[in-house]
Formats: C-alpha cells, structure tokens, sequence
C-alpha cells in the first residue's frame, strides 16, 4: 500500500465545509494494470516522478493543482511554465514581473505560430524585461528557454542573481530551446523588438524530479492543441517525460451551442495519442467537469463522451459532477461557498475535490494487484 494513505484517508473522512470524501471512489478504471503498477511504485519512490495537467480555467488559476503538489510530494523542480501568465492564471511556486511585454494566447488570439502550451511573451520594444523568483527552497535549476527572434541577431540577454550573463540567439522567425543553469531569480531582457518566449522547461539537470505543472488556459476548448505548431511541441514534449497526465477539459465545449460530439471525440483522442507518443508508460486521467446548470449546454453530452474516451483510450476518469452529486448537488456546494453559481468551484471546493481526486487515485493504485 502506498505509504501515509491510511493516515490521509482517516483524516480525510471528517467532513469538510459539511463535505465527505469518504463517498463512492469516483474513479472509474479503464487503464491497463502495468501502467498503473509502474505509477504506484513512483509515487512510492518519490523519484524522477513527473505529472502534467492540461486543461481550461478549473485549472489556469492553480487551486486544484497546487493541492495536488502537496498531496503527492515535496516539489522540488517546476517543469514547463508560461514564459508570462496570463490574466487570472498563476503558478503558485513562480512570481513574475514584467514590463513592455503583451501576451499573445492561443485562445483569444488565433493563427499563430505558436509553442507547446499556447502562450507567448512578445517584446513591444527593445529593453522590454521580465524578472521571475521561484518560492522552492532550491534556488539553482536548469532552465530552458523556448524563444523566437525577429532576425538573426540575439534576442534575449539573461541576468542571474550572481550577475551571471547569458545571450540567446535564434535564426530569424524559428522557434529555438537553450537551457543554461541560473540561480534564481533572474531577468529576461529583450535585445530587439517583437523578440517572443513561449515558456521555460525549469528542472534539476542529472537528479531527482518531483514536478506538477499546467498547460491550462482560461476558456480552453479541447481541441485548443490544434493552435500549436506541433513540430515543435512534440520536441518540447521530449525534454521532460510525464508519469501522469490529466486533461480537464469540457466545460467550455459543453457551452457552445455548435458541439458535435464526433468532432469532439476525434479532436480529444488525438491529442491523447500525441502525448501518448511521447510518454508510452503514462497513465492518462480525463477529468469530466464539475456540475453545469446553465440552460442549453451539452453537458451531460460532454460527460457521456468523455466516459467513451476512457474507455477507448484506456484510461482512469474522475467525475467531479459525480462527487458533487453524492454530497448533495451543486445548490448545496454553493450554500456551503465551495462552489460559485456559474460553472466554476470555490479556491476552497478546488482544493476540497483535489484531495478527493487523490484519495480515489490512491485507492485504484492499491486496488491493483
């Protein structure tokens, strides 16, 4: 059995805010048994242990994923970040800031040559600097660079905080990837105008990995992949491999009144296949959204075929409408000020179906033999 879950359990059954984790696992099992083997002995090990998450605003504002972090290890590296968050998104171990830059985001702004995750920092001007600090403990971390100049002259100057210098240089309009070791924090200064970033792979070179990240974007679709250029994702995806990957996605495809679950079907199973290609040992969880009660919208659609792809894919899904379901419905969620009345969770009511997707993964990995 997997160490302290016992313990968790026991301390998780008490009620939070009047709600109980200790309700049916809802976690339905689709995953082949050797996968989830190799991903019960790395949460065991705590080693090299590597868990993504992609999805839409459940996830952008890192509640429920933070409290994951914490649930699954002691973080000790960072994976890929975005080169700048975007408005209402964080990542709770990074802080940030920027002047001159804009941020181009694949789901407001369309037919882009865009990086993995769907997000760039492009200089409105020469000198244009970001300045980002880790809360880790460690300060000193390998970071990699996904960067793109305007010609072929350097586009970026890297100062760390031991006054350490670095350049960056690309072919003119090619998205490129340096990593050098930095010790936090460090300033990104634009050497020429329009010269974009498209996020930082950050991790201990030649040691132990414990990282959770996001590639989470408010009102993400499931199909917002298909705004990246692949070629190049697929070698960021290279760089760091993922034990556990989570898409959470659904709410924004259940609101828009053109659904078509076939499309949605092809779109999602094909970006599963991608990562799939890339990390073969992964065990893949769909999360189906959270309850959504506004008239006309797909969502029991959405969930339907999001079971389907489970299935298919062979994958672990957890249903958040399930687990609200079982303690009373989303009317009583937000008495109780865990969720808000559009389709989004209260910091706490992510933080409360978090842990209950812990436990319940927890629960399948020690069901399997």
């Amino acid at each position: 059995m997997i160490k302290n879950i016992s313990i968790f359990i026991a301390f998780s059954c008490i009620f939070l805010n009047a709600i109980s984790l200790d309700t049916k696992n809802c976690i339905s099992n689709y995953a082949d048994n050797k996968s989830l083997r190799l991903l019960k002995q790395k949460i065991e090990e705590k080693k090299n242990l590597g868990i993504r998450i992609y999805g839409d605003s459940h996830i952008a504002a890192d509640f429920f994923p933070n409290t994951l972090r914490t649930l699954f290890f002691k973080t000790n590296a960072l994976g890929f970040v975005y080169a700048i968050q975007p408005k209402y998104q964080q990542n709770s171990n990074l802080t940030y800031e920027f002047k001159n830059f804009e941020i181009l985001n694949s789901q407001t702004s369309k037919n882009i040559n865009y990086p993995l995750g769907g997000v760039i920092a492009n200089a409105l001007k020469k000198n244009a600097y970001i300045v980002i600090d880790t809360k880790l403990s460690s300060k000193k971390f390998n970071v990699g660079f996904i960067f793109k100049s305007p010609s072929n002259d350097y586009a970026f100057m890297i100062k760390d905080e031991n006054n350490k210098t670095y350049k960056l240089k690309s072919k003119k309009n090619k998205w490129s990837y340096k990593e050098i070791e930095l010790d936090f924090p460090f300033k990104i200064t634009a050497l020429a105008k329009d010269a974009k970033l498209g996020g930082y792979i950050i991790y201990n070179k030649n040691k132990n990995n414990l990282f959770l990240d996001t590639l989470a974007i408010n009102g993400a679709k499931s199909n917002l992949w298909k705004e990246w250029n692949l070629k190049v994702s697929k070698e960021e995806l290279k760089i760091l491999k993922q034990d556990l990957i989570i898409l959470a996605y659904g709410t924004n495809d259940a609101l828009y009144n053109n659904f078509d679950k076939k499309t949605f079907k092809y779109d999602l199973k094909k970006f599963i296949h991608i990562l799939k290609q890339i990390n073969k040992n992964a065990v893949f969880i769909i999360i189906s959204p959270p309850t959504i009660k506004e008239p006309n919208s797909h969502f029991f659609a959405i969930r339907k075929s999001l079971y389907e792809i489970a299935k298919e894919e062979k994958a672990l899904i957890f249903d958040m409408h399930s687990f609200m379901k079982d303690n009373k419905g989303k009317d009583y969620w937000i008495s109780q000020k865990l969720s808000l009345k559009d389709v989004h969770l209260s910091i706490k009511g992510y933080e409360v179906m978090a842990k209950k997707m812990y436990q319940d993964l927890i629960k399948t990995l020690n069901a399997v033999h």
